[in-house]
């Protein structure tokens, strides 16, 4: 020891989320306490989801949905705060407008906030729970920007600032008019540029939600994943499976059960959604390659803590496999995701419902948009027509053989790579448009294992 060196010593924070591909996005939307009402925002951790939106309090199922989807293998959350049509931001008028508090976002959660002046001191004190903000200005103008800095409240005035003291008043009429909320608008908010993830809306039951969801994610490519409600049975989880089927684009909708049951963090438990646990796993397994989502049951060996709210058995999975429910079970004690499918086949193929099939080709196809989008506004020449085919090209090929299934011959030798691109001027070479086509063939899947074993004595041929 060294009376020169002075030692301290501290702790490392947590190493930052490592970000997955885009695919592997988890994208909620839903009733949350505070945060803006018309943007979607991209967080990385559940204290930053708090930072952002809120605590449990004013939005429980998307805070439950947030925590369990980083425990599950989220590593990036974009949240779309859910509000009707007419929110409004509570807020409180001191000495008639000449001071006006108003709170940044709209929602209940600031209703009870106060604001004081004091004429002496030129102060005013914001108490927003158990946050006290105080502010200085002999003037209006100094009163409003020493405020800006705030990320609670805005501030405005009439002008002149109060003569004399105001008592602490509280803010009021705050609403995010939640009732009202049209799902169509607010699943508008998670734009196509966050990519092509897995979209919830928690809590909800699929007879709210689902349609709503299945139509956003045909447009946006994406997969959709819906719950029935909770304590539905093997057999209610079935019939939720058929009605949810007969949606327009169902074959963009997942089906999961039955709900979870997790810690509450007070030596309780809490149920809650299943999504986001299947959520989870999808994004460990999109780590590497959306093809890889098909292993994603194996995944679930990294998530404890989570349970089934009812054992559902070898024939209770066999029943919810047959109806393309995703089921969640207790398997070789772990929890799994034992089951990954869609409600509907692509094309009505029944050989590719999986659901990292459907992952694997809105991957593509959200890539190839990207590539596509890119060229616009360029001439069509030969030249650029084959460039734009081979940038295809060589987003294909990494999924050549993981997700792609080569062609071949009698004689071994390699037909075509599991892909074909085809760009072209179309029908009309002058219309200003030009076509452009990929084919995939998907590998199979090992869903079902034929296992045999022959016995015989010493003298038997093998």
């Amino acid at each position: 020891m060294s009376d020169r060196v002075a030692t301290t010593f501290s702790t490392s924070p947590s190493a930052p989320v490592v970000a997955g591909p885009a695919s592997g996005r988890f994208l909620i939307t839903g009733q949350t306490q505070t945060g803006p009402s018309d943007e979607a925002v991209i967080v990385r951790s559940l204290a930053a989801y708090v930072a952002a939106f809120g605590a449990r309090t004013g939005g429980t199922d998307m805070y439950d949905a947030a925590e369990l989807a980083f425990r599950s293998g989220v590593s990036e959350l974009v949240v779309a705060r859910a509000c009707g049509p007419n929110p409004v931001k509570a807020t409180v008028s001191l000495d008639t407008g000449k001071i006006v508090v108003t709170a940044k976002d709209p929602g209940a959660y600031a209703n009870g906030w106060t604001a004081a002046w004091d004429s002496t001191a030129h102060t005013l004190t914001i108490v927003a729970g158990s946050v006290t903000e105080v502010y200085e200005g002999t003037t209006a103008a100094a009163l409003i920007a020493a405020a800006a800095s705030s990320s609670r409240v805005t501030v405005t005035s009439s002008g002149t600032l109060p003569s004399s003291n105001v008592a602490a008043t509280a803010l009021a009429s705050g609403t995010d008019d939640y009732a009202n909320v049209v799902w169509a608008t607010t699943l508008d908010l998670l734009t196509p540029d966050f990519g092509a993830g897995a979209v919830v809306i928690p809590g909800l039951p699929y007879s709210t939600v689902g349609q709503a969801i299945a139509t956003h994610c045909s447009a946006t490519k994406r997969h959709g994943l819906i719950a029935a409600a909770a304590g539905t049975s093997v057999s209610g989880l079935v019939t939720a499976a058929a009605t949810a089927r007969a949606y327009t684009d169902s074959d963009f909708l997942d089906l999961v059960g039955p709900w979870v049951v997790v810690s509450d963090g007070a030596g309780g438990t809490k149920t809650i959604d299943p999504t986001p646990f299947a959520a989870g796993l999808r994004a460990r397994a999109h780590q590497g390659s959306p093809a890889l989502s098909a292993s994603i049951e194996e995944y679930a060996k990294q998530v404890a803590g989570v349970t089934p709210e009812y054992p559902v058995g070898a024939t209770d999975w066999a029943t919810l496999d047959a109806a393309h429910v995703s089921a969640i079970r207790v398997v070789g004690g772990y929890t799994r995701l034992y089951t990954y499918t869609m409600l509907a086949a692509m094309g009505g193929n029944l050989n590719i419902i999986g659901g990292q099939y459907r992952d694997l080709v809105n991957a593509i196809t959200v890539a190839a948009e990207a590539v596509l989008e890119s060229e616009t506004g360029k001439p069509a020449s030969s030249v650029r027509l084959a460039q734009i085919a081979g940038r295809l090209g060589a987003l294909l090929t990494p999924y050549k053989g993981d997700g792609l299934h080569p062609l071949t011959g009698s004689d071994g030798r390699e037909i075509d790579p599991g892909y074909r691109v085809e760009v072209s001027t179309g029908l009309a070479p002058a219309d200003n448009h030009i076509t452009a086509t990929i084919g995939l063939r998907l590998v199979e899947s090992i869903d079902f294992v034929d296992f045999t074993v022959a016995v015989g004595d010493a003298s038997s041929a093998l």
